[in-house]
């Protein structure tokens, strides 16, 4: 048989074999079972199947996404299912090898415990909780382990929801969206922290919302406690004391566009709270909120990772200073611990030759970040680089702190040549992943022009432009 190194035969012709670019070859009873799928295309399963006869006959990846008009991550999705378990990858059922999480056996059990009221089962409650209905199935044999979103996504399918009245279930549809909560209005920072010592894992702190009333609408959270701070005095201000700029937990987004301070002397804050959402969400939404909630694509960590700031936390044990780069330790997870909340920034006050800049790409207004970067740099004589801090925003699973990149540089003159070397290594520091925004390749290099923007812009900050 001839054989091309570098080519492989698709579909009678040769044709560049790149890695993971096409299916293996397929059998006859493959090529025969496909065709018939492919007819029937307005199914999954068909649509399926187009997918893997379009790359066996040699069709490159852009073109099938082109063609059926679907994203890279759905072809290669099902194109790896096929190469590892054939036909019956392409099927809506568990993968070969992979057991499910739940039986239906156990599907059916979970549901008539959840029917039946705690009482008459011998557990001395008016109604269920998803902890205590997990403990009871775990406790009596039922299950021998059950995550909590597990038990949520069971009851789900069983059109069962747990409800906070004496009946103990209800029938899916009967309740409001959100899963019941108890509604708690504290008038201290004392009295908030104790609500969330008392209630643990089962209560939230409600500041302006704006990301976890959308979460407990669609029940991807169901607190069972919900504390609003907003009646809590003096938590609103921004203002400069003792060589800090200090920013309070209930101090808007709107309120930082608004200010005269931010305005004169931190242009990078006003650019990051202009590209927030739309201005009704800014309206509601608090600085320290878009922190604490550890989402990395939201704008703000970024921005005080570059300029070095510092969260002060509060609870039961006291005041307590978190530094900006400890601050974020995985996808929407903070350094703060259960019963403390986040009461204010600390961001350090700019000496004289210093600037900084927020750069973002979006694919429309108010959207998340395709990619993001903020820089702040204070500038010695002739332009040489005395300080200089780079954050990174929605291309890894934190924000990240371009340490490489700053160390880069620190004592440069910040010419052309300087800025793009520590672009390209703070692209290289960057971590994405590929999704509808754009594959990582695309996001890495756009990593790169977007630092060498912000740095032009906040070195030019720096010599008294704007």
């Amino acid at each position: 048989m001839i054989s091309l190194p570098g080519y492989a035969r698709r579909g009678g012709r040769w044709v560049a074999d790149v890695p993971s670019r096409f299916v293996r070859e397929l059998t006859s009873s493959e090529r025969d079972e496909l065709a018939r799928l492919c007819r029937e295309r307005s199914k999954a399963l068909g649509f399926r199947a187009a997918i893997v006869n379009l790359s066996a006959r040699g069709v490159p990846i852009p073109e099938i996404m082109r063609q059926l008009g679907v994203s890279r991550p759905t072809v290669t999705a099902w194109l790896a299912r096929f190469d590892k378990f054939g036909l019956r990858g392409l099927q809506d059922e568990p993968r070969p090898g992979r057991r499910p999480k739940l039986t239906p056996d156990v599907g059916r059990q979970i549901a008539l415990v959840a029917r039946s009221r705690p009482r008459d089962l011998g557990v001395q409650i008016a109604r269920w909780s998803l902890l205590r209905l997990r403990e009871y199935l775990v406790g009596t044999g039922a299950v021998s382990a059950l995550s909590l979103e597990s038990l949520r996504s069971a009851l789900r399918r069983g059109g069962l929801s747990l409800k906070a009245i004496r009946t103990g279930i209800a029938r899916k549809g009967t309740t409001m969206i959100p899963a019941a909560f108890e509604y708690h209005v504290p008038t201290s920072i004392g009295e908030a922290t104790a609500l969330l010592a008392k209630h643990g894992e089962d209560a939230k702190v409600l500041s302006g919302g704006q990301s976890l009333i959308p979460l407990m609408k669609l029940r991807l959270a169901s607190p069972r406690h919900l504390i609003d701070i907003n009646r809590i005095p003096d938590l609103a201000y921004i203002r400069e004391a003792e060589g800090v700029l200090r920013i309070g937990a209930l101090t808007r987004e709107s309120d930082l566009e608004e200010s005269d301070l931010v305005r004169t002397r931190y242009p990078i804050l006003l650019e990051t709270s202009k590209v927030i959402a739309d201005p009704l969400v800014r309206n509601l939404a608090t600085v320290c909120g878009n922190l604490a909630h550890g989402d990395p694509a939201n704008d703000h960590p970024a921005t005080m990772l570059a300029l070095g700031a510092e969260a002060v936390a509060f609870g039961q044990k006291g005041e307590r200073r978190i530094q900006a780069g400890s601050f974020f330790t995985g996808p929407f997870t903070t350094a703060l611990n259960s019963g403390e909340i986040l009461t204010e920034i600390r961001i350090p006050i700019p000496p004289p030759r210093s600037g900084g800049a927020y750069v973002k790409l979006e694919r429309k207004v108010g959207d998340f970040a395709t990619a993001a970067v903020a820089a702040q740099v204070t500038l010695k004589e002739k332009g040489v680089c005395e300080r200089a801090g780079i954050g990174l925003t929605n291309v890894g699973p934190t924000p990240i702190k371009a340490k490489k990149a700053e160390a880069f540089l620190q004592g440069k003159r910040l010419d052309e040549g300087i800025i793009k070397q520590a672009a390209q290594l703070a692209a290289e520091e960057s971590q994405p992943t590929s999704d509808l925004r754009g594959p990582a390749e695309y996001k890495r290099d756009l990593v790169r022009v977007l630092t060498a923007r912000a740095l032009t812009k906040a070195v030019e900050r720096a010599g008294g432009g704007r």
